[in-house]
């Protein structure tokens, strides 16, 4: 029996476990586990690894259980299913590529404002916040040539603002970061 004639037996009967949800929901059911069987799949095919899509089948249980569980949860606001191996490992490397991303932008934000605060002592005429006449082109920074046209507006008043504006973005990417450790 080759690989697509197996993955269709098991979500034929999959199908028929499922016949206590309307048909729409069902289908939804019956669509995300196919979808997470390819990527699966595609994943071992990437990593160099032999597919074999009967124990990747294996990973997600017997139909019936699997239906179980998702019935349960539409019909009764039960947990989703959990424990797919794959679908798991999926999910925590979303999750992980999220956070480094979320540390990245919201530290790098926070360490440039703050030594922009910081600077400004330094270099007086370099660091600031500068806007054109017509107000729409703004310019946040420490510059080695002021943009023409410009006129700094913060003054020394940059300092205590981006710095505090530095620690604030410190502090909310730090609890971003414990929100989605939580739900990994």
């Amino acid at each position: 029996m080759s690989d697509r004639e197996m993955i269709h037996d098991y979500l034929q009967s999959l199908m028929r476990f499922l016949s206590r949800l309307d048909q729409e929901d069902a289908d939804d059911v019956l669509r995300e586990i196919e979808s997470h069987i390819y990527d699966v799949m595609e994943m071992r095919e990437e990593n160099g690894q032999m597919i074999d899509a009967s124990a990747i089948l294996e990973g997600f249980g017997q139909p019936r259980d699997l239906a179980s569980q998702y019935v349960d949860h539409i019909l009764k606001g039960a947990p989703p299913p959990a424990g797919f191996k794959a679908i798991q490992r999926v999910k925590r490397g979303a999750t992980r590529g999220l956070r480094y991303a979320t540390a990245l932008a919201g530290y790098v934000t926070a360490a440039t404002l703050i030594a922009i605060g910081l600077y400004k002592p330094f270099n007086p005429e370099a660091v600031g916040f500068w806007a054109n006449e017509s107000g729409d082109s703004v310019v946040i920074g420490a510059l080695s040539e002021v943009p023409a046209g410009t006129q700094e507006l913060m003054g020394w008043w940059i300092m205590p603002i981006a710095i505090l504006l530095g620690i604030g973005a410190a502090f909310l990417t730090s609890r971003l970061l414990g929100v989605l450790k939580l739900k990994s």
